[in-house]
């Protein structure tokens, strides 16, 4: 598993697990961010800034400071072949 903080803008994945501060959890998600969900980041802050994603048509900004651990599977980029 990989958490979502680390992969690249444009990445796809699908959500595992969120762990960390029980409101930000909570918060996260009542905005459809739950386990079994596909997501995408959509841009990411130099210097570890916080990180835009988007699940269906939700978009959320996740600060760092926010405490929030989102453990994705990275699913294979569209017209990629698997061996």
């Amino acid at each position: 598993m990989t958490l979502i903080q680390s992969l690249p803008a444009g990445t796809s994945c699908t959500i595992i697990s969120i762990e960390g501060d029980i409101h930000a959890s909570r918060r996260a998600r009542e905005l459809g961010l739950i386990p079994g969900a596909e997501c995408k980041v959509v841009r990411k802050s130099p210097f570890g800034g916080p990180i835009e994603i988007s699940a269906g048509t939700t978009r959320l900004g996740i600060r760092p400071t926010d405490g929030l651990r989102i453990c994705v599977e990275v699913l294979p980029a569209k017209g990629s072949v698997a061996a």
